[in-house]
């Protein structure tokens, strides 16, 4: 709300498009929020998704519970794949710990030894 000039008029009016569309707080929160929405079909949504990785305008996105309420069953089942045969996302870890996987340098064990010794 701090990004509008009047905060309260915007509430207000967000009040008021809510009631005259029959709206529900999810409702309200997709159509007033400030988030890329992708629809489409599996194909055109991994389309844009590739777009966005392939130009560096993006490095990620989160799936948003609240948005999705059939699950994201749908999207892993059939956009994931796309994804990954376009190679913009991973088919497998590398590694087995989070460190690994974020692609962070192990600690030194012999100076982590030495440390917990100290």
């Amino acid at each position: 709300m701090r990004r509008y000039r009047d905060p309260l008029a915007t509430a207000r009016e967000w009040r008021e498009r809510a009631e005259s569309d029959n709206w529900s707080i999810r409702d309200l929160v997709v159509e007033t929020g400030n988030r890329q929405n992708l629809v489409g079909s599996p194909a055109s949504v991994a389309e844009t998704i590739s777009d966005f990785v392939q130009t560096d305008a993006s490095d990620g996105f989160v799936l948003v519970p609240h948005t999705t309420p059939g699950g994201i069953d749908g999207f892993t089942d059939t956009v994931v794949p796309l994804l990954q045969e376009r190679g913009v996302f991973r088919t497998e870890y590398e590694g087995t710990t989070l460190r690994d996987r974020l692609g962070l340098a192990r600690p030194d064990a012999g100076a982590a030894g030495e440390r917990a010794a100290s």
